[in-house]
């Protein structure tokens, strides 16, 4: 299937994926608005692209702090699978 690299080739970027584990809302005071977490952890598995994914990188976690009445609050929901995509920023 996808063989590894030599860990000397150039890449343009890295792949992740991703299952959304939790989302928590939290009010830090009463005088800002709340903001929503989402924790996001690697993929396991052992069959398919989830295995190919777990191979590279067996473990993981990223989470996002996002604002008040900000789009992506709606975008991610717990349990479901997302892509991360790393690209240099300049």
């Amino acid at each position: 299937m996808n063989e590894p690299m030599d860990v000397n080739t150039p890449l343009a970027a890295v792949v992740a994926k991703m299952t959304c584990n939790m989302v928590e809302t939290r009010r830090w005071s009463p005088h800002q608005p709340p903001q929503h977490r989402f924790e996001f952890g690697a993929i396991c598995g052992d069959n398919g692209e989830d295995k190919t994914f777990s191979d590279a990188t067996p473990g993981g976690a990223i989470w996002l702090n996002i604002s008040e009445g900000r789009p992506a609050i709606n975008f991610f929901k717990p349990g479901k699978r997302y892509y991360v995509t790393f690209t240099e920023a300049p």
